[in-house]
């Protein structure tokens, strides 16, 4: 029988950060690739706080609806990777 764990809070307040962080560097790329004015964000910032974002590399030829569904997931997929970091580093810890 699966066990499941009690998640900490704050782990689950990891995860939102996560979803969040995701969530605002998505929509500030989107944003800055519409307005050729609006300053660019440096690749390393991607790379440390939002990794599962080379997945939205598939969204460029997908139709709109596809594109939600991939990057609601990759944001998802980023909270989750907060909570398990959040989870991993509380139990190296303890």
């Amino acid at each position: 029988m699966l066990k499941i764990r009690k998640v900490r809070k704050i782990d689950l307040l990891m995860a939102t950060i996560g979803i969040v962080i995701g969530s605002l560097l998505t929509s500030y790329t989107y944003y800055a690739n519409s307005h050729q004015a609006a300053p660019r964000l440096d690749d390393w910032i991607y790379l440390v706080l939002f990794p599962p974002s080379l997945g939205l590399m598939t969204t460029e030829n997908a139709s709109s609806f596809h594109q939600a569904i991939i990057i609601s997931a990759v944001i998802v997929e980023n909270g989750l990777l907060y909570g398990l970091a959040s989870a991993g580093i509380r139990r190296i810890l303890r």
